[in-house]
């Protein structure tokens, strides 16, 4: 059983130890994440995936990765497309639509 405040780790390979902490202080452990984009009944999945160790980091990663398609494809209606964000499991962690990301200092 799992307390509060405890982590649970199915698989042991899912976590790896990375040096994102401060100098001085334990590293966090980082996840494979996977950055899938939905939109339209089109999707663009996210096969390699990046390992990250926060849910800051997540989401400033799905933003780069909304930014990225939104540059590089040519779509006039980018309201329907969201990132949905996976953990290695395959569970649920982050859905960001494209409207919420921010460019400079205004939305998408």
């Amino acid at each position: 059983m799992v307390g509060r405040g405890s982590m649970a780790v199915s698989d042991p390979a899912e976590i790896a130890v990375g040096t994102c902490g401060e100098v001085g202080k334990t590293p966090m452990p980082r996840r494979l994440y996977r950055f899938h984009c939905l939109g339209g009944g089109d999707a663009v999945f996210d096969l390699q995936g990046r390992w990250l160790s926060s849910i800051r980091e997540i989401r400033q990663h799905a933003d780069r990765v909304a930014l990225g398609l939104m540059d590089g494809v040519g779509c006039e209606d980018w309201t329907v497309w969201s990132v949905d964000v996976r953990d290695a499991a395959g569970r649920p962690v982050l859905f960001r639509a494209f409207t919420a990301v921010r460019v400079g200092s205004k939305s998408a």
